[in-house]
């Protein structure tokens, strides 16, 4: 995204220019000049509002845990902001299952050619405005989308569909809908107004297949480099448990279990008590094991929001943590003044965070030398000092990120929409402690894997880098 964005500007402007908007944002000179820049065009151009079939907001629907299903609701699958890459891809991995009115499923539901626009979101270093483009849905229901995203459908046979989201991905890239946003409550709004206002030139159909293919044949090969990399991810699912000894369970299937009542500890809800969480206790409990809380004390330590940074302080967010190796891909140098309420959890080198929201998805990351001293979101849990010498820290690490830790965290959550674990629950996860000799070899060989999968997706962020900077100047000139 263009840097100068970032940069302070002075300048005035007549009150015959002023519009509907009054924030001054929407004014600045370096925004003028990128709307000037992408509509300086000799070919005719067409609002997007005059070029789409139609615009519809998704719909969030009923949660299976809580509602009781009646014959005019359906389960389906809804995307949500969390299935967008920031490589323009939608990742199917964890995609949510709602109740949806029937009345409702045939305007959501999303077919081929469809765009996704992400209408609430962000993030302080993310503007909100991501776009996605529906190509094959593997899927056995129906597909539809929260209300936090937006789907159009292009009408006008004069615009192809590749086209117009080639086009918007790449006025998203440099910046556009910076200036196009608004924020309540530390969630950003696109103002989509202002965004079918945007121009498309009305290039001819050869053209548009043309700009469109090179996009897509470099998402293409893109997309393969990121596929490798999940490939040697997927492969340490099964390395540690195997390099443990460990014969984890087979992947649980739904049925009927009973358990006695002397086994209730606490919750009473069915998915604690799967078989399959019984028999993964069992053979972790068979090896040598510590509990997370024997290993490693939890830091209280915070931030009160006004000491220590005069001007802004560095930001960790969830959404920052690369789910494949646990590297932290930025970290946002937020206005003090523009604190948002969860950012209160200092951190320090070495320590380890681990995600309370959906822990099982592996959002953990360990922070270096650099990153030590910036602030987290709350909704994060810090793991500080190692107490035992039985454990080292780089292991722990590994651990934590392993299906062995990930699928104890995934039974201790709570809560529907977003389920989440507790410090008092993370700390009664367990954890194989072989020799140090087998911790130091198991750490060596997952950070070597780790290691190949960043230079994977180095490669595909080259590739698509490359690919992006001749759309954009195809666009701009």
């Amino acid at each position: 995204m263009t840097n100068n964005l970032k940069q302070l500007e002075t300048f005035t402007i007549w009150n015959d220019e002023i519009e509907t908007r009054l924030d001054p944002l929407f004014y600045r000179p370096i925004f003028k000049k990128l709307v000037a820049s992408i509509n300086d065009t000799k070919h005719k151009a067409l609002s997007l509002d005059d070029i789409v079939e139609f615009s519809i907001a998704g719909d969030w629907g009923e949660d299976p845990d809580t509602f009781e299903p009646v014959p005019d609701y359906r389960l389906c699958y809804v995307l949500r902001n969390t299935n967008f890459d920031n490589k323009y891809n939608l990742n199917f991995g964890d995609v949510a299952q709602r109740y949806i009115k029937n009345s409702k499923i045939e305007k959501l539901a999303l077919q081929k050619g469809d765009i996704l626009i992400e209408k609430s979101g962000g993030s302080p270093v993310q503007p909100v405005g991501r776009v996605a483009f529906i190509e094959e849905l593997p899927f056995d229901k129906p597909v539809v989308f929260s209300n936090f995203l937006q789907k159009i459908r292009i009408a006008d046979n004069s615009f192809l569909p590749e086209y117009i989201f080639t086009f918007l991905q790449a006025i998203y890239h440099l910046g556009y809908t910076e200036f196009l946003q608004n924020q309540t409550t530390g969630i950003k709004n696109l103002r989509l107004d202002d965004f079918f206002k945007i121009k498309v030139a009305k290039l001819p159909l050869a053209e548009q297949k043309k700009i469109a293919n090179f996009s897509f044949d470099a998402r293409r090969k893109a997309r393969k480099k990121e596929d490798e990399a999940k490939q040697a991810l997927t492969s340490l699912d099964s390395f540690v448990p195997d390099n443990l000894g460990i014969n984890t369970p087979a992947k649980e299937q739904k049925g009927h279990y009973e358990i006695w009542s002397d086994e209730i500890v606490g919750r009473i809800d069915p998915f604690f008590y799967l078989p399959y969480f019984r028999e993964l206790q069992e053979v972790i409990q068979s090896k040598n094991n510590m509990s997370l809380g024997e290993i490693v004390e939890f830091s209280n330590e915070t931030w009160d929001q006004s000491s220590n940074f005069t001007e802004s302080f560095p930001y960790i967010e969830i959404s920052e943590i690369e789910l494949e190796t646990g590297d932290i891909r930025e970290i946002a140098q937020v206005p003090v003044a523009d604190a948002p309420s969860r950012a209160r959890i200092v951190v320090r080198h070495n320590d380890i965070i681990v995600s309370t929201t959906r822990p099982n998805r592996g959002a953990i990351a360990k922070i270096s030398e650099k990153q030590g001293g910036s602030i987290a979101s709350t909704g994060f849990i810090v793991l500080r000092d190692i107490k035992t010498d039985k454990v080292s820290r780089d292991f722990l690490f590994v651990m934590l990120r392993s299906l062995l830790s990930l699928k104890q965290m995934e039974q201790r959550t709570t809560g529907g929409n977003y389920p989440a674990i507790t410090a008092e629950d993370l700390r009664q996860i367990r954890i194989v402690v072989p020799a140090r000799e087998k911790q130091e070899k198991i750490v060596s060989d997952v950070q070597a894997s780790y290691s190949k999968m960043r230079t994977l997706h180095a490669e595909a962020t080259k590739v698509l880098e490359e690919a992006q900077k001749q759309v954009e100047q195809i666009i701009l000139s």
